[in-house]
């Protein structure tokens, strides 16, 4: 899983279609974050990366059904 993590950093890092992002949220959210990641046996950069598209996915067909109604 480590070396899996280090290939995945060094591979977003380098690619031009990622950006970095850096926050601080309340350490219990960051503990119910860390379980998500482990529980998929995903590094950081990938959970935070899945949940980001799963909120704006989710988010997305919520205004295209307000649109629709």
């Amino acid at each position: 899983m480590r070396n899996l993590y280090l290939i995945t950093m060094a591979a977003k890092k380098d690619d031009l279609d990622y950006a970095a992002l850096r926050g601080h949220i309340p350490k219990e959210l960051f503990k119910k974050f860390k379980l998500f990641c482990l529980e998929r046996e995903i590094d950081n950069s990938q959970g935070l990366e899945d949940l980001l598209k799963e909120y704006f996915d989710w988010k997305d067909s919520q205004q295209q059904q307000d649109g629709a109604a």
